[in-house]
């Protein structure tokens, strides 16, 4: 196993004032590419699809946080297309707040794995994902106040990007490079004061299937 390479962001947070946005992305070239989208608006409006390149992306979950007034999505493409693309988003009618979007590629990926999700709860929010070996784990939260830390694993923070839509959002914090060890893996988010959610995602390593060590190879049939 490998743990997936880490490519490009985009990052924003505009107000749409339409029932679709457009967004300019550049997947990296490379084998078993992926590329995943986060997402945060206030609650009155659904996230009804999001293309890239043309190719529809695979809605992974949309939550309503209620007690937040926030809404929380997760896409995401395997195999993209690479270089400069149109990402577009399109919502249940027109969107007149902010909405929080962090894009991320990968290449040398396995995909989309295990995904957990907890509701408001005060601060420090902790919460479990059971990973694959090499792979990595991205996580969101949102909250009324400021979000102080995205650990992951509890204990070592990682960066992250906020954006005020409505509500606070720590958006992109992801796994050291190295990935993780196979098995469950405690993650942890701070903030200022109030509740906050935590949304953690697996990025899966690719697996290794070929020994490509140099010895001599047989096939019997």
């Amino acid at each position: 196993m490998a743990a997936p390479t880490k490519g490009n962001t985009t990052n924003s947070s505009a107000t749409p004032g339409a029932s679709s946005k457009n967004y300019t992305h550049t997947q990296n070239t490379g084998d078993d590419g992926l590329i995943v989208v986060q997402l945060s608006m206030t609650n009155n409006r659904n996230f009804t699809g999001a293309t890239y390149g043309g190719e529809a992306m695979t809605q992974l979950y949309q939550i309503n946080r209620g007690g937040l007034g926030q809404k929380m999505a997760f896409y995401y493409l395997e195999n993209p297309p690479t270089g400069s693309n149109t990402l577009t988003l399109s919502f249940s009618a027109s969107v007149w707040n902010g909405v929080s979007v962090h894009i991320r590629s990968f290449t040398d990926s396995g995909g989309v794995g295990a995904s957990q999700r907890t509701g408001g709860q005060p601060s420090p929010h902790s919460g479990n994902i059971t990973v694959e070996e090499d792979s990595l784990i991205m996580t969101t939260s949102c909250c009324v106040n400021v979000i102080l830390t995205q650990q992951i694993p509890t204990g070592t923070n990682r960066t992250f990007t906020t954006h005020n839509v409505n509500r606070q959002v720590a958006t992109g914090a992801i796994s050291a490079n190295a990935g993780h060890s196979a098995g469950t893996i405690n993650v942890r988010a701070t903030s200022a004061s109030g509740n906050l959610t935590l949304d953690r995602t697996e990025i899966k390593g690719l697996s290794s299937s070929v020994d490509t060590s140099g010895g001599d190879f047989f096939a019997m049939f």
